[in-house]
């Protein structure tokens, strides 16, 4: 691969659209999962979170086995892309029935649900690591990266749009007249088969042109000790855990902060959940311009101190006032767009890094513990949510479908839902707007860095 390589403009669309089918499935189930095993599948809330918990604790152990499994394939085809094609179909499919509503007691619908929860992380594993480290490999120029996390973001966030507001629009509006849980598992359909298709044209399209050579790996802790023992991986690691773990909070608890706490009916949520990722979209480009003028380190920051101001604004809104609401969701886009934008493309810089103090390039194990680290968390923040509405009063509903339009919520349960929505939040952020600061990686560095390998890389060439 030719030094700076510059991704030609339509691979780097199919490459980022394949972000819209994994945060399609992903959005879908981070803002309705929660909410529809409680208010649909008629399971306690603390029951919902310990479902959460131990689906995405194997989930983190699968994404570390998927990453090293694509660092050492070997195929015409590439060492990702495979399993971004033939993992399409078993998530599509898994994902349209994480929303069926099996009969019986509240017993056989939570092992259903953690069955087929866990079926579906392991096929979005499949096809989401060797994703993931793609990015590396089609490129080693420092801002073209910027610009491919800027296409693969502004992808997620349409598909991210699609699963929040498209559910709702599909639920609520198209199929309102049947019970919902017909209605969601014909969203599940339809967006499976959606997720199935968009998959298949990245995994055509994508190619893979960073060079690497056969390696010999170490187990999962002397890997896991190799990469602490950069300073730069645990600085990005508090840094992107805290940040992700901040917007999975969020996602977790905004169906219930609008149904529950703004009392906005079924037909006009998707609006609101469409307006925060609408002008997520649209923002992408001005934090793709902002990273390159300031550095990604002077962005984030930035973007952070900002996103926190915007949600403390979601404490104080009346309930019901639409306009103050839509304002606010505004505000909250433009934070959300800068916490995935910036993040993601300051992530691969650490490959490099990775392979120049230690003589291994490993993007698939690099990704693999990244999101082993953060799915871990995320199931702990996930299982203390659900605990937490359950604590301050929370009432689930029966499994008839009317129940979750008739109860009212003790004012205890509204209060936390605010605070989690509003304020939790923003103490992650400050962390990793905080673990940002430190971070000692920048353009001038990443640039030396890179010279230096591709020196090696010609001295190696020389000598064979």
């Amino acid at each position: 691969m030719k030094d700076g390589y510059v991704v030609p403009l339509r691979e780097k669309f199919a490459y980022g659209i394949g972000d819209t089918a994994i945060n399609l499935g992903y959005g879908a189930v981070g803002f309705y999962m929660l909410w529809f095993m409680v208010n649909v599948g008629g399971i306690t809330p603390s029951l919902a979170g310990l479902i959460f918990m131990l689906a995405r604790g194997w989930d983190a152990i699968s994404d570390y086995l998927m990453g090293r499994i694509s660092d050492q394939t070997k195929s015409k085809w590439g060492r990702r892309k495979p399993y971004i094609f033939f993992g399409a179909i078993p998530m599509g499919i898994t994902f349209a029935f994480l929303w069926f509503t099996p009969s019986g007691s509240e017993a056989v619908r939570f092992f259903y649900y953690l069955f087929i929860f866990i079926l579906f992380n392991t096929a979005f594993t499949v096809v989401a690591v060797p994703y993931g480290a793609l990015t590396p490999e089609m490129s080693q120029n420092y801002d073209e990266r910027a610009v491919l996390s800027g296409f693969r973001i502004g992808s997620s966030f349409i598909g991210t749009l699609i699963g929040a507001a498209g559910v709702s629009l599909l639920v609520d509006v198209v199929y309102a007249d049947m019970p919902k849980s017909k209605s969601f598992f014909v969203m599940g359909a339809i967006f499976g088969v959606v997720i199935i298709g968009i998959l298949f044209i990245t995994a055509i399209s994508a190619k893979e042109r960073v060079e690497h050579r056969e390696q010999t790996y170490e187990g999962f802790r002397a890997t896991l000790g190799s990469f602490f023992r950069l300073k730069e991986f645990r600085i990005m690691m508090g840094m992107f855990l805290f940040n992700m773990i901040g917007l999975d909070i969020i996602m977790a608890t905004i169906a219930f902060y609008l149904g529950d706490v703004m009392h906005i009916g079924g037909d006009m949520q998707f609006v609101f959940m469409g307006i925060p990722l609408l002008v997520a979209v649209a923002a992408s480009p001005l934090w793709v311009s902002l990273a390159k003028r300031w550095g990604k380190r002077k962005a984030y920051i930035v973007s952070a101190v900002y996103f926190v101001i915007a949600l403390l604004f979601a404490l104080i809104v009346p309930a019901g006032n639409l306009i103050s609401l839509g304002i606010v969701c505004a505000f909250i886009g433009v934070g959300i767009s800068a916490s995935q934008v910036i993040t993601w493309s300051m992530l691969p810089d650490l490959i490099e890094i990775d392979e120049y103090e230690n003589g291994v390039r490993r993007e698939g194990a690099f990704y693999g513990i990244s999101t082993f680290l953060y799915k871990c968390a995320s199931a702990v923040a996930i299982a203390l949510s659900g605990a937490v509405l359950e604590l301050f009063g929370y009432i689930e509903a029966s499994v008839d479908d009317v129940a979750a339009q008739v109860i009212v919520q003790p004012d205890s349960a509204l209060i936390a839902v605010r605070i989690m929505l509003a304020v939790v939040p923003c103490f992650f952020l400050i962390g990793s707007a905080v673990f940002a600061k430190i971070l000692p990686i920048t353009r001038e560095r990443y640039e030396s860095v890179l010279e230096e390998l591709n020196g090696r890389k010609n001295s190696v060439n020389v000598e064979t």
